[in-house]
């Protein structure tokens, strides 16, 4: 290899690497949410993180029934979770996986590009394009979503020189997500798009090229709806998944909308495909029919409409190598100019059959670790443990306060409060642990003094009893000690010390 190969694969891969921070710079993951589910496991309800939660119970015990209703799909996705297994990944390590992946497939656009004759801004224009859509949001936003190798292998068997990738994707792409089986016919139609109209048209050989992919899958197919079916949760089964669902039951603006955020500013060079095959009609009839028909199936199949358009990637690929062929002029790089901060400007959201989430920039998500959602108010935990005890549900009432605490091990009131719920059962020692948490993070608060000196009477300590008592007097005013209370105890402390 000589020097000038070296270092033009040197700046794809920098290419990749700046394509990948401009677009996490502009949609930025969660990262206050996933630092508070490493700080505090109970928030794994968060959207950010709840698949993440189901995936580490995959790398403990792959196989295992999966506990999240949610997320018993994801049962037989066994490839990452046994890679993590079987080297012992740490969870950092193990997400992170999720990102390389993006990576991947920007240095495969940006080679795929650079191949086809783009310059370095065009190429970096287009990239950021492709790179600012659904799979890559997904595969850095929540945890657990390996979108990004799904996206990878498509792009493989839709554009590798050699058929070998593909079928090698063929393998290991379902263990990754089974959308890829109904995926791969349109990677397969770009494929032969690319072979069949290039600059010197290639031979498509059918068997090779649709043959073996096809017994692979159907291999897949054999053991994971055969095999494994019986041996699955039944949500994790073809019949299952199905069962009582209807994802189409939304509004046509959710629909749409789910449609638009999948590939977003990525559409325009899918209609570029379309439109620049215009010259054999019967191609650009297929390739638009077959996106129609693969946006029906994303929006029929799955939950998060947004992430099922990752199945058009290939056409959108397809759309920029057609692309490169055009005379070039002022009016590409202006459209990919156009195209790319459309992909950066326009809001981006997380598109479900229930719920539409944003998308926001770095800054916002920085500012979220001294601004945190509701969910994570330990206030408003508090305020749930209170009302909880009122019904007398005590063990919903200390769930509540311990995870306030947690949220906050600062929090002398949900502290205070669960030290009282330990004493009226009387957990002494669990109540003295929470109320020796009082006076550490208040001391000239008299009144966690006292608390901690009337367990440590109902303890029989009471040399310590005094000790505490002696310290809320000081720090009380006068009147403290009339107090009907501070009197009934103090009688008692007496009585318990041998005192006249």
């Amino acid at each position: 290899m000589d020097s000038s190969s070296s270092r033009e694969i040197v700046r794809r891969w920098l290419a990749a690497l700046g394509c990948f921070a401009i677009v996490l710079f502009f949609f930025s993951p969660s990262w206050a949410a996933f630092s508070l589910w490493a700080r505090v496991p109970e928030m794994s309800g968060m959207l950010e993180v709840r698949r993440g939660a189901s995936v580490l119970t995959q790398v403990a015990h792959p196989g295992a029934e999966i506990a999240d209703p949610l997320h018993q799909a994801i049962q037989w996705r066994l490839l990452f979770p046994l890679i993590g297994h079987v080297l012992g990944l740490s969870p950092l390590l193990f997400f992170s996986l999720a990102d390389v992946g993006c990576v991947l497939v920007l240095a495969y656009v940006v080679t795929l590009l650079r191949r086809a004759k783009y310059g370095w801004w065009e190429t970096i224009l287009a990239s950021v394009a492709i790179g600012a859509s659904s799979w890559l949001f997904v595969s850095t936003g929540w945890l657990g979503y390996f979108d990004s190798w799904l996206a990878l292998a498509l792009l493989l068997v839709a554009f590798a020189v050699q058929p070998w990738p593909g079928w090698a994707a063929c393998v290991w792409a379902p263990w990754v997500d089974e959308r890829f089986v109904l995926a791969v016919p349109i990677a397969l139609l770009c494929r032969w798009i690319r072979t069949s109209t290039g600059p010197t048209p290639g031979d498509f050989r059918w068997r090779r090229e649709l043959g073996i992919p096809a017994l692979l899958l159907g291999a897949f197919v054999f053991v994971r709806l055969g095999l494994l079916s019986g041996r699955s949760a039944s949500h994790a089964t073809l019949v299952g998944y199905f069962a009582g669902k209807d994802y189409l039951n939304a509004s046509a603006g959710r629909l749409l909308l789910g449609v638009w955020e999948g590939l977003r500013a990525g559409w325009v060079f899918v209609v570029a495909a379309v439109f620049l095959l215009r010259k054999t009609p019967g191609r650009a009839a297929i390739v638009g029919t077959a996106v129609v028909v693969m946006i029906g199936a994303g929006l029929a199949t799955a939950q998060d409409y947004s992430r099922s358009m990752t199945m058009v990637l290939p056409v959108a690929v397809t759309g920029l190598l057609l692309l490169a062929r055009e005379t070039v002029g002022i009016w590409r790089p202006r459209l990919l100019g156009v195209t790319a901060a459309g992909a950066l400007l326009l809001p981006a959201h997380h598109v479900m059959q229930d719920w539409v989430n944003p998308i926001y920039y770095f800054y916002h998500e920085l500012a979220a670790f001294s601004s945190p959602p509701p969910a994570a108010w330990p206030q408003l935990r508090e305020l749930h443990a209170i009302d909880a005890m009122q019904q007398g549900d005590f063990a919903t009432a200390e769930a509540d306060l311990t995870l306030a605490m947690k949220l906050d091990p600062g929090d002398v009131s949900a502290a205070k409060r669960r030290g009282m719920l330990y004493a009226s059962t009387r957990r002494w020692a669990e109540a003295k642990r929470d109320f020796t948490t009082v006076v550490q993070n208040d001391p000239k608060n008299p009144d966690g003094w006292f608390l901690r000196a009337q367990v440590e009477l109902a303890m029989t300590e009471p040399a310590a009893a005094q000790a505490d008592f002696n310290q809320a007097s000081a720090l009380a005013p006068a009147e403290w000690m009339t107090r009907p209370d501070v009197k009934r105890f103090l009688v008692l402390l007496q009585r318990e010390s041998g005192q006249p």
